[in-house]
């Protein structure tokens, strides 16, 4: 057999032949990782594409840089025949992807020139969206998205407090998480994901209540930490009857999460933290891993998932009466963490959750979980510092307060 015969046999099985001699330095793609790649193989002296020359080795073969981003279509696309897509009279019944198109959704960022080197290496031309290689198969990513859709709608709508023993929904795909499965997958993700992480003893801590006038109550510890149980209302993260304390990391991130308009008058009363406090950080996730990293797609899917679920749970809610259903997927994950969640790392429980503010850009709110769950709820996590008042009279009074 010819050297040409057998390189050609196995460019049909691997699924792409690339440009002959043709070298690519970093420079001509985005992608960090997809740079590191070029960089491992780097053979020449000058880049086929940009032209850009050196005494050192700055360009790799094209062929590595293919093969990584034609190992990444396959994860996520593949040729509709291969993938079982049903057909009726030789056409296929789904809308099939061009590989220009399946390259740009990725997104792949790189020269121009090199673009159309890599679509023109491909031996199939249309693709569609799959999972293991099955167009009606889904991604991890995707699977635990649609298993919080269904908890979501299970917890609100069917069965509230016995969601772990209830039958499985008729209408549940196939590869959902079960309800009594979620929350500890949730868990390991959050563990996994390193999303379990410690506030410094001493960090100060905020929370405003509101005084309308004609109120009587004094601005002292007792009226400005949480609730007590009779008046403990149903709010994000705690069910009715289990007050939790709320708090932010900064003032005006408290006064954002509290006065709607003026005027009105401010409490703002100032905690300190008695010990370093064990959280689930929600505010602060990794950057998601390459598309192109093959090793990483685990730690990809799974951050895929928790920041739709970050925004969920900390998304604004309309309070027309609905909010105390909307509220229940939040509160029962709350209590998850509160009561049942173990770190891998030995850790003896989680203090609070910290969750993105919905109403102000970067602000990040703290509730604090109860630390004694008798008659008499305890904060000990926390110590009562000072308290201020602060009249807001005109909008102006509150801007200046949030831009502090």
């Amino acid at each position: 057999m010819g050297l040409a015969k057998q390189e050609g046999i196995e460019a049909r099985e691997r699924g792409w032949s690339g440009p002959d001699d043709k070298l690519v330095c970093a420079d001509c793609v985005d992608d960090t990782y997809l740079k590191s790649v070029v960089e491992a193989h780097m053979a020449g002296t000058t880049c086929s594409y940009c032209e850009r020359t050196d005494s050192k080795a700055i360009a790799a073969p094209v062929e590595v840089l293919i093969d990584a981003v034609f190992n990444t279509v396959c994860y996520l696309f593949s040729e509709p025949t291969e993938a079982g897509v049903p057909s009726e009279g030789g056409a296929f019944r789904v809308e099939l992807i061009c590989t220009d198109d399946v390259l740009h959704s990725l997104p792949l960022d790189c020269e121009h020139e090199l673009f159309e080197d890599i679509v023109n290496s491909f031996n199939n031309d249309y693709w569609v969206p799959a999972a293991s290689g099955h167009w009606f198969s889904l991604h991890e990513h995707e699977v635990l998205t649609d298993s919080w859709s269904s908890f979501v709608s299970s917890v609100r709508h069917e069965t509230r407090f016995h969601f772990q023993l209830a039958p499985r929904s008729p209408s549940a795909g196939p590869q959902e998480v079960a309800p009594d499965c979620i929350l500890p997958t949730l868990g390991r993700l959050i563990d996994a994901s390193g999303l379990v992480r410690r506030i410094d003893a001493d960090r100060l801590l905020y929370r405003v209540r509101l005084r309308a006038r004609g109120d009587t109550w004094e601005p002292v510890a007792g009226q400005v930490g949480a609730p007590p149980l009779d008046r403990a209302r149903a709010c994000r993260m705690n069910p009715a009857g289990i007050p939790y304390l709320y708090v932010a990391l900064d003032k005006a991130t408290a006064l954002a999460e509290t006065v709607s308009s003026p005027p009105i008058e401010t409490v703002i009363a100032t905690f300190r933290a008695t010990r370093k406090l064990t959280v689930v950080d929600l505010t602060d996730l990794p950057p998601l891993p390459s598309v192109f990293d093959e090793l990483r797609r685990g730690d990809r899917e799974a951050l895929m998932f928790l920041r739709s679920f970050a925004l969920e749970i900390s998304r604004p809610v309309t309070k027309d009466g609905s909010e105390h259903v909307d509220y229940v997927p939040s509160q029962v994950v709350s209590e998850y963490f509160a009561q049942v969640f173990q770190p891998s790392e030995g850790i003896a429980g989680i203090d609070g959750l910290l969750f993105p503010s919905a109403v102000r850009p970067g602000g990040k709110n703290l509730v604090l979980f109860p630390s004694n769950r008798g008659c008499q709820r305890t904060f000990d996590m926390v110590d009562f510092v000072s308290v201020e008042t602060r009249q807001m009279n005109h909008w102006r009074d509150l801007v200046q307060a949030l831009n502090v």
